[in-house]
């Protein structure tokens, strides 16, 4: 197995303290990055905040309230970083602030009364709180669940706890198919009564639609508590002087980017009840076309003013209430109000088309409401059954015609994405099966041009096998005279090998260096932080490795393997005692022991005073960065003695800190063979020389913990598949050479 060469900076191995230690003492370490000497007072106000009674006082108080909001939007950035496609969540961050308990100490937060609307700095307390546990659970199914068993905290008419509770369900359908009535009868009530916010409607749509797929059982709870609520909630613009009122939204520039106005509450709305409607629901299909019947529908998306997201919501609607139903909708395919929209779609078609080539003046919403909005329609439309046997397209073959043309002449942009290429390419090829099927009359160049469209894909494969084939002809008609190249190409390997072995030589001792630093941090983590704080406290009490063998056993929980071992193993070279260091790793080793815990001399006496186990004799060789100064190479006494623990001393620490426990647990409780080595491995490092009170610590453990039976099960059954295997090797070896003698072969 190759060492894997983990850069260790100053900032770095901070960074690894920060996701494995207390949080709470991790970001003082934060607050006091380059300001060691003065010592902020909030710091020392994060271990209270566990208790609801202690929060209360000192949350009026605008310095601990101001320390945080700086603790919360750390954790917050944790979670959740931005990049250029958007947020990317952290699953790695998000795991082990649940194994901290961070979520926990942030609902305890959210319990603290105070004055909503008076008291300004407390809602931007709650706000980060929010925010935070927003990004705790984006993406992670585990902590959503976690933060589901306290739904009750959330079900108030707050905005910003409807959006946490929305990130709670979002793509995930086992929570989404189990949220009671309760919580939609909640949010359709808080419409009626707090007013008509987005964000109600927003949760709604989420537990409608997660994962890719419809909710049915959801879908008829929020559509039945929607039509109890009546006109409070569904917001309609059919009579005359509420279209007129509509337009003037529309019109307006700030209404439409008003994120909590009248119109976006009316799109979420149209979007809520077409999702609503999707996968064919007979129930709340019916429902739906009496609240917004087809002709309102062609009213909106072909006046002139209409803007592409409420064309996009409306058209969606269609789409899902009247195209794509289980039962036939003979209204929209006897009526001419589709194809009125059709000849609307063509203007919008056209208006994307001229404006390809600027792109300075292009608006993404229109292109992306006809790639795929207006695409997905037309497909579903003519591909429906019931289309079939509707007559009026007959009459309405120009207008097929412009169709096929303008989808064409969509395919021909230069700026769709792959996907809304997809979406277009699907649509051309509907109506072209429809046009055959049906008898339509396409000009000759239109219909050649989609032909070869569709067999472009064709051509290209057989042209790509007939340079293969051509290829491996010229292969073969050259293999002779390649045979003079191959020892050139054979000596560039040969030199780029020794290359690559020489590196190697060069870099192992130095990230040996690097790794052994890694473990004498974890070891002394206290030396990190300044002399008497909370955080240096907590570590030298053994908190931080404490915390990590605990976080141990989650990863197995969590199915980390990989990062399970290698915390193993890092516990395990703990008691390794005996390093072979060459010159070039020792000095290395020196030279990052004195840039992260300072002067190496200085550092002495404080461990000494902590550990009493420090080698005295080598304080003076240890200060200087010479190889000179530490034992010859291969001895052990070099840069590690000045402060390590005796052999017995180390591995009684290790026990205190519950490393016996989770030898004990991952052997009897992981099925992973890799886990299953480690843990054997370690369990023999802490019993290395005899260590009398370790074996107390095992036999205590299995006695009194009730896993002895267990435990010796394992052994017992693993001993015997290793003993069956081995004998089917021992089996397999000889016949092997049988057969072969048998053949003739020689063995």
């Amino acid at each position: 197995m190759g060492v894997r060469r983990v850069k260790l900076d100053r900032t770095s191995i901070k960074e690894k303290l920060l996701e494995r230690e207390n949080y709470g003492a991790m970001l003082s370490w934060l607050w006091n990055l380059d300001q060691r000497s003065t010592q902020k007072a909030w710091i020392t106000t994060w271990p209270y905040m566990r208790t609801r009674s202690m929060i209360h006082p000192l949350a009026i108080q605008p310095t601990e309230r101001h320390a945080r909001c700086q603790i919360l939007c750390r954790l917050g950035r944790l979670c959740a970083q931005e990049s250029m496609g958007g947020w990317r969540y952290r699953k790695q961050q998000q795991q082990l602030l649940r194994n901290m308990g961070a979520h926990s100490v942030v609902l305890e937060l959210l319990q603290i009364p105070y004055e909503k609307n008076e008291d300004t700095r407390m809602e931007e307390v709650m706000r980060l709180a929010h925010t935070f546990l927003q990004d705790f659970c984006a993406s992670n199914p585990q902590n959503q669940a976690l933060l589901y068993k306290h739904i009750s905290l959330f079900l108030t008419p707050g905005l910003m706890e409807a959006e946490t509770l929305r990130r709670i369900f979002t793509n995930n359908w086992r929570l989404c198919s189990a949220v009671s009535e309760r919580v939609v009868q909640h949010f359709v009530h808080c419409i009626g009564t707090h007013g008509r916010h987005v964000q109600y409607l927003r949760f709604l749509h989420t537990i409608v639609r997660s994962e890719g797929k419809f909710n049915k059982k959801c879908q008829d709870m929020v559509m039945a508590e929607l039509l109890t609520a009546g006109e409070d909630v569904l917001v309609f613009y059919s009579d005359r002087v509420s279209f007129q009122a509509l337009l003037s939204m529309m019109r307006s520039e700030r209404e439409r980017t008003d994120p909590s106005g009248a119109l976006m509450y009316h799109i979420a709305l149209v979007d809520l009840l077409a999702a609503c409607t999707e996968g064919k629901n007979v129930y709340t299909e019916i429902k739906c076309n009496s609240l917004l019947p087809l002709e309102d529908i062609v009213r909106v998306v072909t006046h002139e003013d209409c803007i592409p997201e409420v064309k996009v919501a409306y058209v969606n609607f269609l789409h899902h209430c009247y195209v794509d139903t289980e039962v036939e909708m003979k209204e929209i395919y006897t009526s001419n109000h589709m194809w009125t929209l059709f000849e609307s779609f063509l203007v919008d078609i056209s208006r994307v088309c001229n404006t390809s080539l600027d792109r300075r003046h292009a608006t993404v919403e229109l292109e992306r409401y006809v790639t795929e909005t207006v695409m997905n329609l037309i497909s579903s439309f003519f591909s429906s059954p019931f289309s079939d046997q509707s007559t009026s397209l007959q009459t309405r073959q120009p207008v097929f015609v412009q169709l096929l043309q303008g989808a064409f002449r969509l395919y021909h942009c230069s700026w769709p994405s792959f996907g809304q290429k997809a979406c277009v390419e699907s649509c051309i090829k509907t109506l072209a099966e429809v046009a055959k099927t049906r008898g339509i009359a396409v000009p000759l160049d239109l219909d050649g041009q989609v032909s070869t469209l569709f067999l472009r894909p064709h051509a290209q494969l057989i042209q790509k096998t007939a340079q293969s084939w051509r290829q491996s002809a010229r292969n073969l008609a050259r293999r002779d005279s390649m045979a003079g190249l191959s020892l050139d190409y054979r000596h560039i390997i040969e030199r780029l090998q020794e290359v690559v072995r020489v590196l190697e030589e060069w870099l192992a001792p130095l990230a040996l260096a690097e790794l052994s630093v890694l473990v004498d941090v974890l070891q002394h983590p206290d030396l990190l932080f300044p002399i008497g704080s909370e955080a240096r406290r907590r570590c030298e009490a053994g908190g931080f490795i404490c915390r990590l063998i605990h976080h141990t056993k989650q990863l197995v929980q969590e199915k980390e393997e990989g990062l399970c071992v290698k915390v193993l193993q890092t516990l395990r070279q703990m008691l390794t005692k005996e390093h072979d260091y060459s010159d070039k790793t020792e000095t290395l080793r020196l030279l990052m022991l004195s840039q992260y815990f300072g002067s190496i001399t200085a550092r002495r006496t404080s461990i000494n005073s902590g550990n009493n186990c420090a080698n005295a004799r080598l304080g003076a060789a240890a200060a200087q960065p010479q190889p000179a100064t530490s034992g010859a190479p291969g001895t052990g006494t070099g840069s590690s003695l000045f402060w390590e623990r005796a052999l017995s001393e180390m591995q009684c620490w290790l026990e205190k800190e519950g490393a016996v426990t989770l030898v004990i647990d991952l052997v009897v409780d992981t099925a992973s063979d890799r886990v299953f080595q480690e843990s054997i491995l370690l369990g023999i490092a802490l019993l290395e020389g005899g260590n009398t009170p370790i074996q107390l610590s095992f036999y205590r453990r299995l006695t009194e913990g009730g896993k002895s039976e267990q435990f010796f099960a394992v052994f017992h059954e693993r001993m015997l598949a290793a003993q069956q295997e081995i004998r089917a090797t021992a089996t397999a070896a000889p016949a092997d050479i049988t057969g072969r003698q048998w053949r003739g072969d020689t063995p």
